[in-house]
């Protein structure tokens, strides 16, 4: 009976199994979607992302075809052309290792950075490669006077005929002159390993992005590092207030030429936001905010990371951070007093900068004042306020104005003529290459990016994840704002660079580690809903328990 039993059972094993329904075929097109899903690239975001890769490597190959013959070159430009086309690599593995380990978070968090790289990073390219940018301080103008004669020279040799060219040089054509090479002559460039640590974050960016994101991915580790919060400020704090005091902080802002100090920035707002999210209730009451001991945690945590950026006079780090942290502070306890009694330290914060640090004064001068009568100043300082305010007219006239609407195109312009174009004179660079198009159009998509990391902020339940998103958010915004407010001369500059627009070092991988956290609490976020939406009963989920058809 036993062995009867068992051969019915296999003999009907081929019947279908559970409610007996009519098979269909379901076409690829109308299956449920896996961009709905979170497993894909949305196809506007994935059209966004082609046009900006073709761009960037159109736009490389056309400044080393084009520009370079005419203009020369610094000093290792095809190194620089190789590391820049590895970085594009480097940023497009990273989107398919998301892809293979299940990223199902916000992909505009994730994808927008990339693009922006794209449509600014030719630009910081031709900077770099150029021969006036990179020549030595005392050796720019001979550099540029060199450059100037180099593109008549080669512009008669490709353009004029032989008759003209015998008729314009009366003999043989005088050789191309290399201004980097005439500027560089019984100078060295300087230190290597400042020079590596200058260029490592381009690549290493996308893997700061991917380390954030496994360490956001998985709660409990977010947890635990919110728990021993003393054991990871205590020893920043140190390093800090070290570097602070490091030979030719005070007076440069940098250290062997960088800014190491940008790579604590991400662990201070976790620390920050873990004190907020531990005691939102009592800090959103006026009564039990001021308690001593609470004040205490406040100024620990809130106030002394500001000190040491007073003591290098780092002023737009400085309301970078204030910024970000007013900002937590009113998003924990959804109090606007909080954010107005900020605001309104911040503001004397800045009004005693410019009025004590000599740094600060002249940004300020040169943003507002930079026409001076040069005959009532000593002869020294006339030279020196000469220099830097022509320097200033040139940040904004000679590139965003004359600019006009379309730009040059890449690597045509002057923009090398401006202090600091790859950094945060950025927005001029852009201008000068492409017009007021391109700026406006990187604009919109660098706030487009914003609004997307704080729309992460805005889907936590969570006090401790939606404060740190928001200080992360504001991390990277508040700085792209000051740079390209600062390069019109709305403000004075502060000296902060846009990460991902700017060529930024520390600050490229401080931004890129804060990117993949938000974008790994994004990912637990969704994961968390999908998980509520599947266990959730039909009544529960607005549905009603119906007989359908079978679809095989």
């Amino acid at each position: 009976m036993a062995l009867r039993d068992l051969l019915r059972r296999g003999a009907r094993s081929d019947e279908p199994r559970g409610p007996v329904g009519v098979q269909i075929g379901l076409k690829t097109h109308n299956r449920p979607s896996a961009e709905r899903s979170g497993r894909v690239i949305p196809g506007l975001l994935w059209w966004g992302l082609l046009l900006g890769v073709v761009f960037y490597v159109l736009a490389h190959l056309s400044i080393a075809m084009d520009v370079w013959p005419v203009h020369g070159t610094s000093m290792g430009a095809g190194a620089t052309f190789v590391r820049d086309m590895a970085a594009l690599g480097a940023w497009l593995l990273l989107l398919v290792v998301l892809r293979k380990i299940g990223y199902r978070g916000s992909w505009p968090v994730v994808v927008l950075p990339i693009i922006i790289f794209c449509m600014a990073r030719p630009s910081v390219f031709q900077t770099f490669t150029d021969p006036s940018y990179q020549a030595p301080a005392g050796r720019k103008a001979e550099a540029n006077d060199l450059k100037a004669t180099r593109s008549r020279l080669s512009t008669i040799e490709r353009a004029y005929s032989p008759e003209r060219k015998q008729a314009v040089f009366q003999g043989p054509p005088p050789p191309l002159p290399d201004p980097f090479a005439r500027a560089m002559e019984g100078q060295t460039r300087g230190p290597l390993i400042p020079r590596i640590l200058t260029y490592l974050p381009v690549f290493t960016a996308p893997l700061a992005l991917l380390v954030g994101y496994l360490l956001a991915r998985r709660g409990w580790l977010l947890r635990w590092v919110r728990d021993r919060r003393l054991w990871f400020f205590a020893p920043a704090m140190i390093l800090f207030f070290g570097l602070a005091f490091a030979p030719g902080a005070r007076t440069t802002g940098k250290v062997f030429g960088t800014t190491p100090w940008e790579l604590l920035l991400p662990l201070f707002i976790g620390v920050w936001a873990a004190t907020l999210a531990d005691d939102a209730y009592n800090l959103g009451q006026i009564g039990q905010a001021f308690r001593p001991q609470r004040v205490l945690r406040l100024v620990l945590y809130g106030a002394i990371p500001l000190i040491p950026f007073l003591i290098i006079h780092e002023l737009g780090l400085s309301v970078v951070m204030a910024g970000s942290m007013a900002a937590m502070l009113l998003v924990g306890t959804r109090r606007g007093w909080w954010a107005g009694l900020m605001l309104g330290v911040w503001a004397l914060l800045v009004f005693a900068a410019f009025s004590t640090d000599p740094r600060s004064i002249q940004r300020l001068n040169l943003a507002y004042q930079p026409y001076q009568d040069l005959e009532s100043l000593p002869e020294q300082q006339a030279q020196r306020w000469g220099e830097r305010a022509n320097f200033q007219i040139k940040l904004f006239d000679a590139n965003i104005l004359e600019g006009g609407l379309l730009g040059e195109g890449a690597g045509r312009g002057h923009p090398e003529t401006a202090p600091n174009a790859a950094d945060d004179g950025y927005i001029t660079t852009i201008a000068a290459h492409w017009g007021l198009a391109g700026a406006v159009a990187l604009v919109l998509v660098y706030t487009y990016f914003i609004m997307q990391m704080l729309g992460v902020a805005v889907r936590e339940p969570g006090a401790f994840e939606r404060t740190m998103v928001t200080g992360l958010a504001l991390l990277i915004g508040i700085p792209f704002w000051l740079a390209t407010l600062g390069g019109i001369r709305v403000i004075p500059l502060t000296g902060v660079v846009a990460a991902f627009a700017a060529h930024g070092g520390s600050k490229l991988l401080a931004a890129a580690i804060g990117v993949g956290i938000i974008a790994g609490i994004s990912h637990r976020r969704t994961e968390e809903e999908r998980l509520e939406h599947a266990l959730a009963s039909p009544v529960e989920g607005g549905e009603t328990a119906a007989t359908g058809v079978r679809i095989v």
